[in-house]
């Protein structure tokens, strides 16, 4: 393993299994729950290609603007989107990562679509994919093709497209990027304040039991959650808590 891939955690080692207790980090809040059922996904290879499902080679040197991730059989869909906010009357989300090859190619990835690029230091410039930046850009030396890592680790909630752009690193040859995407889709059951589960809430955000901690999104700031995820995860007129308004709420029980 190279130096660059030491405390880098390939992704599939961060997948919660059945009945984990997890936090979940909304810019609102957080959501504290269980795992009911989890799903492995993955689509391996797949290539960039354009709203029409063309097969795109970059040119030497050159940039791609933001794609969405198409499914290449029919490109209306998304391969990570989520339609509705639960299934089968749980509510569920994405948790995974991307390998990528070749080695010349810097992936940019946008969440959500259009939105700013995190990764960069606080105090310098937006990092401009056009441009090639070289500030916590997703390749192959830190999330290889074979092994994709945490080094970008996302969790994809419903209703929420993403992309990314691109940038071809290799001065001489054209490269067409070929990712594996692979993720985990957790159907969850989500924990309600004022009812028999505040003793479990107050617990995980104490962290005097063993729970997961993911941030909806990544990068500088979580997603917001929104009025409709709100009401269908959480229940009308319930909101997110802060950790200390989790953590008060074990005097209760």
């Amino acid at each position: 393993m190279s130096e660059i891939l030491k405390g880098i955690i390939p992704i599939q080692k961060k997948f919660m299994q059945n009945n984990y207790l997890f936090a979940l980090q909304w810019r609102e809040g957080f959501c504290f729950g269980r795992t009911i059922r989890r799903r492995i996904t993955q689509y391996k290879p797949w290539s960039l290609i354009d709203s029409n499902g063309n097969v795109i080679d970059i040119a030497a040197s050159t940039a791609q603007a933001e794609l969405r991730f198409r499914d290449p059989r029919n490109t209306v869909n998304s391969i990570l989107y989520l339609d509705k906010t639960t299934s089968v009357g749980f509510p569920w989300f994405y948790h995974g990562a991307f390998g990528i090859k070749p080695q010349y190619i810097s992936m940019y990835l946008r969440f959500p679509e259009g939105d700013i690029i995190p990764g960069k230091f606080p105090n310098i410039d937006p990092i401009s994919p056009a441009a090639g930046n070289r500030i916590s850009d997703l390749n192959e030396l830190v999330s290889p093709y074979e092994q994709p890592t945490d080094y970008q680790e996302v969790v994809l909630p419903p209703l929420t497209e993403m992309g990314a752009e691109y940038y071809n690193q290799d001065a001489d040859r054209n490269h067409n990027p070929v990712l594996n995407i692979l993720f985990c889709l957790y159907w969850t059951q989500i924990f309600k304040p004022g009812t028999n589960y505040d003793n479990l809430i107050s617990r995980i955000a104490l962290r005097s039991i063993p729970a997961t901690y993911l941030t909806v999104g990544f990068g500088d700031h979580p997603q917001d959650m929104g009025p409709q995820m709100m009401q269908d995860w959480l229940g009308k007129g319930e909101e997110p808590l802060t950790l200390d308004e989790a953590a008060a709420l074990g005097g209760r029980y």
